[in-house]
């Protein structure tokens, strides 16, 4: 299992996002931070996201 939070990356924000591989994780956490924090979706958001991606 898989685990995103936001916090991780500074933001005040509970969301969780959990999956079976990094790749369902990261696509969970790219929609949640272009709909709740206006992020833009793409490379760089990825990029700050995929290092925070831990195992649980």
């Amino acid at each position: 299992m898989k685990r995103f939070e936001c916090k991780s990356i500074g933001m005040a924000c509970e969301f969780r996002a959990e999956g079976q591989t990094s790749e369902e994780v990261l696509a969970k956490a790219e929609e949640h931070a272009a709909a709740a924090h206006n992020l833009p979706r793409g490379a760089e958001t990825r990029a700050k996201i995929a290092p925070q991606i831990k195992d649980v």
